[in-house]
């Protein structure tokens, strides 16, 4: 599964609006969160990939407050700040596994922000007495396969055969 969905302005990419709806689904979704917000300057022949995202002084790390995308630009507002803060944005990366958004603004592209969370927050899925099976292979490696027929959820967990033995372990402590 691709972790990263990108955007770019004026993009044909038939996924291109899905795209969008979902980068500004996780952009309203940090609402109270705190975040690292980092700028870096970009000259015409910067690799954006050979950026140096280490932290430096005037990276701000603060809660973001009532974030929003409308139309091609990202509003926000800074605790204890009464301006709402924008920006029309020509370029957006999201990677959902670093949980960083990469932004170019619309307006020349002499600099990139990046947005990340601090810390991870995982996606938690609970399912309640799901239907259940498992395939052990010749090499002890296991697949365990959970189905929640309400939810219409279905999770397969590939185990090896070392954390085949330790569940074997957990599970025999119950």
């Amino acid at each position: 599964m691709d972790s990263t969905i990108t955007w770019t302005l004026g993009s044909t990419e038939p996924d291109a609006e899905a795209n969008l709806a979902c980068i500004s689904q996780w952009w309203t979704s940090l609402a109270g969160q705190e975040i690292i917000w980092q700028q870096r300057p970009l000259t015409e022949n910067s690799d954006r990939n050979e950026i140096d995202w280490n932290k430096q002084a005037l990276d701000e790390t603060f809660a973001i407050q009532t974030p929003s995308l409308r139309g091609i630009t990202l509003y926000w507002y800074k605790p204890n700040s009464p301006d709402e803060r924008n920006i029309s944005v020509g370029y957006l990366q999201l990677n959902l596994f670093n949980q960083q958004l990469d932004i170019l603004p619309s307006s020349g592209r002499s600099y990139q922000i990046r947005i990340t969370l601090p810390k991870i927050i995982y996606q938690k899925i609970q399912v309640t007495d799901p239907q259940f099976g498992s395939v052990i292979q010749p090499n002890g490696d296991a697949v365990l396969l959970f189905r929640d027929e309400t939810q219409r959820l279905e999770i397969q967990i590939d185990l090896s055969a070392v954390n085949v033995d330790l569940l074997k372990q957990k599970l025999s402590k119950l």
